[in-house]
């Protein structure tokens, strides 16, 4: 009988130690190729990929569009990187609004628009 409780509470520490190693690794899948996770907004590269995302859709569209804020910035982790921004902005007449973005950064720092979609941005940002 000894020998059952003996093994039982061995498991239950295997278990749980198992438990704790999956607990702990899951925090760095985020920044695994592939995840986004969440940086500052005043993050330098987040910052210009967010100006570069203003003045790109400023020229496409000939409006002038002006960054008041970055609401909220994601960053995934691909051949470069792609950052993924809640941003609000001042559009033409003084009207602000809120868009979602998506700019890709290579590997030589060469930077494109890959999405601008206007947004509430309901959570800040995006889904993964």
């Amino acid at each position: 009988m000894e020998k059952i409780v003996i093994n039982k509470l061995r498991y239950a520490g295997i278990f749980a130690v198992i438990a704790m190693v999956f607990v702990f690794a899951s925090d760095g899948f985020g920044q695994m190729a592939g995840g986004y996770k969440v940086i500052a907004s005043d993050d330098t590269a987040a910052q210009d990929a967010a100006e570069f995302a203003v003045v790109t859709q400023s020229a496409k569209t000939a409006k002038e569009i002006s960054l008041i804020d970055i609401v909220k910035a994601e960053r995934q982790i691909v051949a470069g990187s792609n950052y993924r921004m809640c941003l609000a902005i001042d559009t033409v007449g003084g009207e602000t609004a809120s868009v979602l973005v998506v700019v890709y950064v290579d590997l030589k720092g060469n930077r494109k628009l890959i999405s601008w979609t206007a947004s509430d941005c309901g959570d800040g940002g995006g889904e993964d």
